[in-house]
């Protein structure tokens, strides 16, 4: 089971039989508060039509296996042939870190005393346990011990902040040992003409701000690696919509890397942030990395005047924009 598996999306009306299914299994019931038990299907459709926005449906390979809930406070359940296989980890991550990005700085959880596989998996994703309480309990019709739980946005970001791996790469967060490299290649003029912040004899202090961030939320600038050398970076910004770029060590250029590193990327932000649409700007001559966006889903919305540090005057370019499918 891979990661890039799982999304999450809205529950609808398709999903009723098989959330009545599990909700029915007392595998799953037995460790949640609220649901009734039985569990009818017009429970089902009640919670549907009722959903909040921060309510997800867990899908593997576009089939119902649970839900999950980051508002209020965070909770999830996994239908049981979909548990033991990090699905329930993958799809936390997707929607711990849309909450996160949504400003909140500490995230709430809980679980009852005895659910080993729970604790397991909040422990997992950064929780710490802060107390203890009982609560009610709706399908034991009892009154049950739990354990209550917090997550910080720094312990969530230095665990699972977003890395990568394809064939051939590894794309993750910036170190500052990478800060050599990555300047070496920004600043190399034939690099630089084709971006828009960086310029030949920039102050190394000037290049730091721009390139430093961490892997968890936008804006974002990960370090690409081929056979444990920085070759690039890849990056997304926290406009509205958001815009991606991306930059190539020459030296490495022709092997297909920055197609591989451009298109592991774009499917990660696409299942960890949801977003609607996203832009790119490309300078007419640069069409190694127009065919790039293409290939991705990017298409050619309008021709523009591109300004960069590197340049003496605008330039010729292309906007792009990816958007998402309408469901």
């Amino acid at each position: 089971m891979t990661a890039a598996r799982v999304l999450l999306d809205r529950p609808r009306s398709f999903d009723v039989q098989a959330i009545t299914a599990a909700m029915s299994d007392w595998q799953v019931a037995q460790w949640l508060s609220a649901p009734p038990w039985p569990y009818l299907e017009q429970h089902a459709r009640d919670y549907v039509a009722g959903v909040s926005d921060a309510e997800y449906a867990i899908r593997v390979d576009g089939m119902f296996a649970g839900t999950v809930r980051a508002n209020g406070s965070f909770g999830i359940w996994v239908a049981p042939k979909y548990q033991g296989q990090d699905i329930a980890c993958r799809a936390s991550v997707l929607a711990l870190t849309r909450k996160f990005r949504a400003g909140t700085s500490i995230c709430h959880a809980r679980y009852m005393i005895g659910n080993k596989r729970s604790a397991a998996l909040l422990s997992s994703l950064g929780f710490q346990p802060v107390g203890q309480s009982r609560i009610r309990a709706e399908a034991r019709g009892t009154e049950v011990d739990i354990v209550s739980m917090e997550l910080t946005r720094t312990d969530f970001a230095r665990l699972h902040g977003i890395r990568l791996t394809t064939p051939r790469l590894v794309i993750d967060a910036y170190q500052r040992a990478d800060l050599p490299d990555l300047y070496r290649i920004v600043t190399l003029p034939q690099v630089a003409q084709m971006l828009l912040r960086f310029y030949p004899g920039m102050p190394l202090a000037e290049a730091e701000n721009i390139l430093a961030t961490d892997a968890l939320l936008p804006p974002i600038r990960l370090v690409a690696r081929h056979q444990g050398k920085v070759v690039g970076s890849i990056g997304i910004s926290d406009g509205q919509p958001p815009a991606i770029f991306y930059f190539l060590d020459p030296a490495a250029a022709g092997q297909g890397l920055a197609q591989e590193m451009a298109q592991a990327f774009m499917q990660e932000i696409k299942a960890r942030f949801d977003p609607q649409e996203m832009v790119a700007d490309v300078f007419a001559e640069n069409i190694a990395s127009q065919k790039i966006l293409e290939r991705i889903g990017f298409q050619p919305i309008a021709r523009e005047m591109i300004s960069s540090k590197a340049r003496q005057s605008p330039a010729p370019g292309l906007m792009y924009r990816w958007q998402r499918d309408a469901v």
